[in-house]
């Protein structure tokens, strides 16, 4: 309910004389005031309020109780997704160095400047109701979920997986993966998301399916002979025409799902992808982002693009302003609504601030040529977080649309 009040002007009568007492004023007040009111129907409010950017959802929570209570709801993130309001949103794991306790979840926040329009500032904020992931889990997303598969406790491989709920920053275990499971590949084909390696390779159980709609896993044997010398984990992996991409410690694997158990073919020397592709990378419109190593000779670009089609790695173009300070090695890339994200610790900063270190967030837009060519643009560089040195670890990082 809007209630709009109108006073008149001349609340005198048009007679402004010294002589009338304040209780005059007032009876005249009264008698002119002219109240106007009308309702805007709950749906409307609520479709309004869906078109909001999530960094203005504190305000509307402060605005009233209700708007609290509305933006809180499975209803509103629903209304969302119909109406196509959904934004991508950062995650990222910050923490100690393996093999102690896991690392914490932090979300990359934009929040306005006060004085300035259409700024934003970049932090990247702890949030305390999720639990420390294990380190060498593999993610996928699936809607607003993240699926965090196996990884190590301590020095220990473990199978729980667990489903965070990215509206509301909930979660909960998903129990019966048969088997433990370190830096295995993950990705979803057809409404199942398929778990390959990590663990010994064995024809019973180094691939297993979850169903999603159904709810329950299916052991998927490998009838088509087991390849010779497949890493027991893997580096990274990426999705790429309904297929995975697997890098692991000495050559490059394509899994291809279907059938009993999928296929596993060796990616072919002359690619040079097991030369060329690095841990930190993503996949943004088909393409494979990779950082570039000055040592591996294309270009002198910091980042190169994997074209699966063409079978070719290109330097991407541009990138005036790209900070020369971050340490690409532990860095960490991201798909950001088709902006490619780069998260990376300053390798210089650590020396003389005692013993801590700044995360740099490197925001890059992207532009595809007719010819194929990629170039890209620095469109920000923030400081999102300073951590000490022993918390600098950075071991995932993705977004999911909420």
């Amino acid at each position: 309910m809007v209630v709009i009040t109108e006073t008149s002007d001349d609340v005198n009568g048009g007679d402004r004389g010294p002589n009338k007492n304040s209780q005059q004023l007032h009876n005249k007040r009264k008698k002119v005031e002219k109240k106007t009111s009308f309702h805007i129907p709950d749906g409307v409010t609520e479709i309004i309020f869906a078109w909001v950017r999530r960094r203005g959802h504190p305000v509307l929570s402060l605005v009233s109780k209700a708007f609290g209570g509305l933006i809180n709801t499975p209803r509103f993130y629903d209304l969302r997704l119909r109406l196509g309001a959904t934004e991508p949103v950062l995650y990222a794991c910050v923490g100690p160095t393996p093999w102690f306790r896991g690392p914490k979840w932090c979300i990359l926040i934009k929040k306005p400047y006060r004085n300035l329009t259409d700024t934003v500032s970049l932090r990247l904020h702890e949030i305390p109701s999720l639990p420390p992931m294990p380190w060498g889990s593999a993610v996928v997303t699936v809607g607003h979920e993240m699926y965090v598969i196996g990884g190590c406790i301590g020095l220990t491989r473990t199978n729980v997986v667990y489903v965070i709920d990215c509206r509301f920053h909930t979660c909960r275990i998903l129990f019966g993966m048969r088997v433990a499971r370190y830096r295995a590949a993950a990705g979803v084909f057809d409404g199942k998301i398929y778990v390959v390696g990590g663990c010994e390779m064995r024809a019973m159980d180094w691939v297993e399916i979850y169903d999603l709609k159904g709810k329950f896993w299916i052991g998927s044997r490998w009838t088509n002979g087991i390849p010779l010398n497949v890493s027991c984990k893997f580096v990274t992996y990426a999705v790429m025409e309904k297929q995975i991409y697997i890098l692991g410690d000495r050559m490059c694997y394509i899994y291809t799902p279907g059938g009993q158990g999928g296929s596993l073919e060796y990616v072919m020397p002359g690619e040079f992808m097991s030369f060329l592709w690095q841990e930190s990378s993503c996949v943004i419109d088909g393409l494979l982002y990779s950082i570039n190593l000055p040592q591996r000779g294309i270009d002198a670009s910091p980042i190169i693009v994997y074209d699966p089609k063409q079978k070719t790695w290109r330097p991407l173009t541009g990138l005036q302003g790209f900070p020369a300070n971050i340490h690409l090695r532990s860095s960490k890339m991201a798909n950001f609504g088709g902006k490619l994200v780069i998260l990376g610790t300053d390798e210089y900063w650590y020396n003389w601030n005692k013993g801590k270190r700044e995360i740099w967030c490197v925001e890059i837009t992207l532009e595809r040529s007719h010819g194929g060519e990629v170039s890209g643009k620095v469109e920000s560089v923030a400081v999102v977080r300073t951590v000490p040195e022993s918390l600098a670890s950075i071991d995932v990082c993705g977004t999911a649309n909420v």
